[in-house]
């Protein structure tokens, strides 16, 4: 028997099965599209008149189908809906119903979160997340009901925490909070996100807002004081990573196939994270690799550590006293920085100022900040500006334009 000429309004379905038709009621709840039955019937004879009332009837359970689904959309809208009380028998009362009795405290949607993002942020990203969730957010937060967490508390909170951390470690700390909410959001165990409702600035104090960040780098002499203090793998690694401006992770990451010695090219494409291998730190910003140019003095760090570690065309720097590739900055910063640091009576700075040195020495040289900016894999020239634009305004000052000038200075402002 043919229905399709019966009308249906948008979310019911006549669906013809062999022995029976069916009225169904679609609709989406907590992101999910549900299908209930709302009747069904069985094939009538081929008598005109039964089938006629058979026809009948399908336009009927269609009319009152679309007003329950109605009213739950009007429910699920309102938050009030409650899918036992609606359809007892249907397999999603209790799945839906499991869920609002197991998860009622912030505690609860703050695990279901760690144990959802073991499979989907990066490893290390989500040891620090359990990491703030168990040792911060569950102690002070985990006890309150889902629905008694408010903007105020988190505002408190924030108040209170900026008198002892920066913003940076804050904003860290409310990173998966706001993710863990979003959940609860989703699963319509509260109506809005409070923690998103918190602007940082508008409450931290002055002292929190001050970055940590600074550029401390080291002069050429400073570096071969240093460098003197250091041999045969350790130095070759960090020379290079003076001159190329490579981070931690990139440089213990660097295999020999991405060493173009033709063209003194250095790929940059993964780096190393708690010994594995992911992807680059700035490939969420659209910066998923970036060829650096070889000075001298890196390309001559590689051709020294090609004695170490070529013919295993593998990783190019390992550790000196464990035959393999160095698993994280910790290990390099106490085994071979921290003792040379030591050494050369040099002031101490983290490792991280030989990418702030690289940066220095290329725009104390006047090189274009658009390639400076490439070489060190940012996408524009506002993290120069924000990092270093102090240099930037220096190296300006003292500025020679290489085309339509020849002579020297003097000569051309008498001209």
């Amino acid at each position: 028997m043919d229905l399709s000429h019966i009308e249906t309004p948008a979310g019911i379905e006549v669906r013809a099965f062999k022995k029976y038709a069916t009225v169904r009621m679609v609709f989406y709840y907590r992101k999910e599209r549900c299908r209930e039955n709302f009747s069904n019937r069985s094939w009538p004879d081929n008598n005109p008149s039964s089938i006629s009332k058979f026809k009948t009837a399908i336009k009927r359970d269609v009319a009152a189908a679309h007003q329950l689904l109605s009213r739950v959309r009007h429910e699920i809208s309102t938050d009030k809906f409650d899918y036992a009380a609606f359809f007892p028998d249907s397999p999603n009362a209790n799945k839906f119903s499991v869920e609002d009795r197991s998860l009622r405290t912030v505690e609860d949607f703050l695990k279901k979160f760690r144990t959802r993002s073991e499979k989907r942020v990066r490893p290390v990203t989500h040891k620090n997340y359990k990491k703030i969730i168990d040792n911060q957010l569950i102690p002070d937060f985990g006890y309150l009901q889902i629905t008694d967490l408010t903007p105020g508390i988190i505002r408190d909170w924030v108040f209170a925490k900026s008198h002892t951390c920066k913003r940076k470690t804050i904003s860290n700390i409310l990173s998966p909070f706001k993710q863990a909410m979003d959940d609860a959001l989703m699963d319509r165990a509260i109506t809005e996100n409070p923690v998103r409702q918190v602007n940082l600035d508008s409450i931290i104090t002055i002292e929190s807002r001050q970055s940590e960040f600074q550029v401390d780098p080291f002069t050429e002499e400073e570096i071969d004081i240093l460098l003197d203090n250091m041999i045969d793998q350790v130095k070759n690694l960090f020379q290079f990573a003076f001159y190329t401006g490579m981070r931690t992770s990139e440089l213990i990451a660097l295999k020999w196939e991405k060493v173009d010695f033709v063209n003194r090219e250095i790929l940059v494409d993964q780096a190393m994270v708690e010994g594995h291998i992911d992807r680059l730190k700035t490939a969420e910003k659209g910066v998923s690799s970036r060829k650096i140019l070889m000075l001298d003095q890196a390309h001559e760090a590689l051709q020294r550590q090609k004695a170490h570690t070529f013919l295993e065309g593998n990783f190019v720097f390992h550790h000196p006293l464990k035959a393999r590739h160095w698993m994280n900055d910790s290990e390099i910063r106490k085994f071979a920085w921290h003792p040379a640091i030591k050494r050369s009576g040099l002031r101490y700075r983290n490792p991280y100022q030989t990418r702030h040195t690289y940066a220095h020495m290329l725009i104390k040289d006047n090189e274009n900040p658009w390639w400076i900016a490439n070489q060190m894999g940012h996408s524009g020239i506002e993290m120069l500006n924000r990092h270093y634009g102090g240099w930037l305004e220096k190296s300006a000052e003292k500025y020679i334009p290489k085309s339509r000038f020849t002579g020297d200075k003097s000569l051309s402002a008498a001209q």
